[in-house]
């Protein structure tokens, strides 16, 4: 029924669409209608505005079509900021319910590059202790290449040494996993170690790795649907909610649900009434990242007090 937009520059418009057909009207956040625009002339402009984008061949471009349609929109900024899980809200017609709630929703394309579902920060770093054997780690940390994070981790297992998880460097997002499971931060830590040495990229395939693994077959007891059902509740929590940089409190800030564009321009929105849809959605389209070593220091050994750590970096994006 309407689209409402909140910027930090202009504060919040809210678009009905369905109070005169053809037409959106505008109106500031005080209800004082301060434009109207035709449908057919909005419409056709991001027809044109789809078309450049498809042809692009470069990273960053401009779309004049693009640029005057946001001003005829009053939009001064694209996205939301970093920390809001929805880009817009939508006031809709509920027939379940009937009421007419104003829901947000998160929006990740399909075009260009993979959209991200948990952004890399030195906050989804894992720390894990080198153990069984002191390794090599100059010569271990001169090893390059854009595989490099992994070819260290296989030449320091190939040298006798293994991986155990020791901590998140971020307690914020340590005690955000918790609320999954108690165990569940060594769990997801497990996951991006799996990752890391090549036994599996996609989340389903690392979760099959975890529930075949003897030595947590020994420490959790938990079936591959166990495994599963976690860690789509993690990719559920990140989707609606959950930041590794602030303290989370349950509850859902994207809570309308996902708007997919995909690479056709179509739409498709995954209520939260499709809750468990939307899980089998999460679970069966994203894959394990490894983000810039640099720009988040991981994937180097270090030594404290005579013994030897290396951190682990956790990203995950969708599948293109």
């Amino acid at each position: 029924m309407k689209i409402v937009r909140e910027e930090a520059q202009s504060g919040k418009k809210i678009y009905d669409i369905r109070e005169h057909p053809g037409e959106i009207l505008i109106f500031d956040e005080n209800s004082k209608k301060i434009a109207t625009l035709e449908t057919k002339l909005v419409s056709s402009k991001v027809v044109s505005i789809f078309e450049k984008i498809k042809e692009a061949t470069i990273g960053t471009f401009a779309i004049p079509v693009a640029e005057d349609l946001m001003k005829e929109l009053l939009c001064t900024q694209i996205k939301a900021g970093s920390l809001r899980k929805a880009d817009l809200f939508l006031m809709i017609y509920d027939r379940i319910s009937p009421t007419t709630p104003d829901l947000g929703f998160s929006i990740k394309s399909m075009l260009g590059s993979s959209s991200t579902l948990l952004n890399a920060s030195g906050a989804t770093n894992f720390v894990y202790k080198i153990v069984n054997k002191k390794v090599n780690a100059k010569g271990i940390n001169s090893i390059e290449g854009s595989s490099k994070v992994r070819d260290r981790i296989r030449k320091i297992e190939e040298n006798g040494a293994k991986l155990e998880y020791l901590q998140m460097d971020s307690s914020d997002f340590e005690k955000n996993l918790r609320m999954i499971d108690t165990m569940f931060p060594q769990m997801i830590a497990e996951a991006a170690k799996f990752f890391y040495e090549g036994k599996g990229r996609t989340l389903e395939e690392v979760t099959a790795s975890l529930h075949d693994d003897d030595v947590l077959k020994e420490k959790f007891r938990l079936s591959k649907n166990d495994y599963a059902y976690k860690i789509k509740s993690f990719l559920m929590n990140i989707a609606l909610g959950m930041t590794p940089v602030k303290e989370w409190d349950g509850f859902t800030r994207a809570h309308g649900g996902y708007i997919i564009v995909k690479e056709d321009g179509e739409l498709v929105c995954y209520h939260l009434y499709n809750r468990d849809q939307f899980q089998e959605y999460l679970f069966e389209n994203t894959k394990f990242d490894t983000p810039s070593t640099s720009r988040h220091k991981f994937g180097s050994i270090y030594e404290e007090n005579g013994e030897q750590f290396i951190k682990l970096n956790l990203q995950i994006r969708f599948i293109k």
